[in-house]
């Protein structure tokens, strides 16, 4: 299971890319359109709105593949390894709730706002809020990956020496 995991988050990372490389471009040739030009393009906005809300949800699901979360270590860690264990226990399960709760409320947004479309690229705006139940369900997938990695590995320790 965790090698399939590992192969959904590596084309993650590539379909992040490819965001990134449209959100980039998008802002590049609105700038030269609109600034040498003098001759705004009216799309390259919408776009690159729309591919920074979708890189923010997924770029947010992928870094908790790779536990690059914000984490205050600094009550845990006046508890012994039991007790960090236990919070980190309740934290999932916040956590959890939270993503059940994206996905289901993101779902019936995405849903209701099918018939309405963006002002310049025409699309429904449905497809633009259906990043946040399927970011919910990859934070969930990958919230559960990640601790039971840190529950099988004996210590609440971070083995990522960067942070």
């Amino acid at each position: 299971m965790q090698r399939i995991i590992d192969y959904i988050n590596i084309g993650m990372k590539h379909f992040l890319n490819i965001i990134m490389a449209v959100l980039v471009t998008t802002t590049f040739l609105q700038v030269v359109f609109r600034f040498v030009l003098e001759s705004p393009l009216a799309w390259t906005e919408e776009l690159a709105r729309y591919s920074l809300i979708w890189l923010t949800f997924l770029g947010a699901a992928y870094a908790m593949s790779l536990k690059q979360h914000i984490l205050v270590e600094f009550f845990t860690n006046l508890f012994p390894p039991i007790g960090r264990k236990i919070f980190e226990t309740l934290a999932v399960i916040v956590s959890m709730t939270f993503f059940i709760l994206m996905m289901y409320q993101g779902w019936q947004l995405a849903m209701s706002a099918m018939a309405q479309t963006s002002p310049v690229l025409r699309i429904p705006m449905g497809y633009v809020y259906a990043v946040i139940p399927i970011s919910g369900f990859f934070l969930a997938v990958n919230q559960i990956s990640v601790y039971i990695k840190d529950m099988n590995k004996g210590d609440n320790q971070d083995d990522n020496p960067a942070v």
